[in-house]
C-alpha cells in the first residue's frame, strides 16, 4: 500500500497507528541511519524477526520496513534506513531526529525464522534491517552464511551490522554482484534460505539455489521484495 488518497490515510493511521517517540538517531555511513522509536504503545506486541511495520512518511505515502531489532517488554523498535534517493521514504528518515514523535503501524506478517542448522542469506541494502533481525532470531549456534550487495560508502557499515555475511560493492545494475558472488559461492544446500531487495533479483537467486547446483526446494526459499525498478515502494 505504497499511496492512498489522503481520506483513507488520515483515519487508517489514527485508529490502526500506535504512538512512538524517537529516542535515538545513530548515523551509520553516507546512506544509512539507525533510529530508534520508542514508546508504551509498542509494548506487548508480537514482534518476530521479519514482521512488517508502516510509517506514513507523507500525505499519502506509507511505507513498509522490518525493523532490525525490538523489544517488547521495553516497547521499542530499531529501523535501519536507506537514504540515497529523493523518495518520500528517504526524505522522511532523513528528516528524523530526537523527539519526533509518529505512528507505528503494525507489526504484521509470520515470522521468517525457520527450522534448521544451515541458514543462507541474500539481498541488498533494503534488506539489511531484516537480515541482523534474522541473524539475532537464529541464535548464535545456527550456521548463517550469504552475500548482500551495498553501496560502497555503506560497505563497511554493513559488515558491522552483519559480520556472517560477506558484503560487495553494488554494480551498474541493481542486484549484479548479489547474483554473480551467489553463482560464484560453492553453496551447501541450506536447510532454509532467505532472499529480499530489488523484486527482479530475488526471482534470480531464488532461481540459482533452486537449481540442480544447490538443489533447494522452493518452499524453503522464503522471498521478500522490498522495491522494483521504476515503482514507487512496495
Amino acid at each position: 500500500m505504497p499511496t492512498v488518497p489522503a481520506l483513507i490515510a488520515d483515519p487508517m493511521t489514527r485508529w490502526m497507528g500506535r504512538r512512538a517517540v524517537v529516542v535515538g538517531v545513530e548515523v551509520l555511513s553516507a546512506g544509512l541511519v539507525r533510529v530508534r522509536f520508542a514508546g508504551e504503545a509498542l509494548r506487548g506486541r508480537a514482534w518476530q524477526p521479519g514482521c512488517e511495520i508502516e510509517f506514513r512518511v507523507g500525505e499519502r505515502e506509507l511505507r513498509h520496513y522490518t525493523p532490525a531489532a525490538f523489544d517488547g517488554a521495553d516497547g521499542w523498535i530499531d529501523v535501519v534506513f536507506q537514504l540515497y534517493g529523493a523518495g518520500p521514504g528517504s526524505q522522511w528518515a532523513r528528516g528524523l531526529t530526537v523527539g519526533d514523535e509518529t505512528l507505528v503501524l503494525g507489526p504484521g506478517g509470520k515470522s521468517w525464522v525457520r527450522d534448521g542448522a544451515t541458514h543462507f542469506m541474500a539481498g541488498d541494502a533494503s534488506a539489511l534491517g531484516l537480515f541482523e533481525a534474522l541473524t539475532v532470531g537464529l541464535g548464535p549456534e545456527a550456521k548463517v552464511s550469504g552475500v548482500v550487495e551495498v553501496s560502497p560508502e555503506d560497505a563497511e557499515a554493513a559488515r558491522v551490522l552483519l559480520p556472517r555475511l560477506e558484503v560487495v560493492a553494488e554494480g551498474e545494475r541493481p542486484g549484479d554482484a548479489m547474483l554473480a558472488r551467489v553463482r560464484e559461492m560453492a553453496v551447501e544446500r541450506p536447510d532454509a534460505a532467505y532472499v529480499a531487495g530489488h523484486a527482479r533479483s530475488v526471482q534470480e537467486a531464488r532461481g540459482l539455489l533452486c537449481a540442480e547446483r544447490v538443489g533447494m526446494r522452493r518452499k524453503d526459499v522464503v522471498t521478500k521484495p522490498y522495491w522494483a525498478t521504476g515503482k514507487k515502494g512496495l
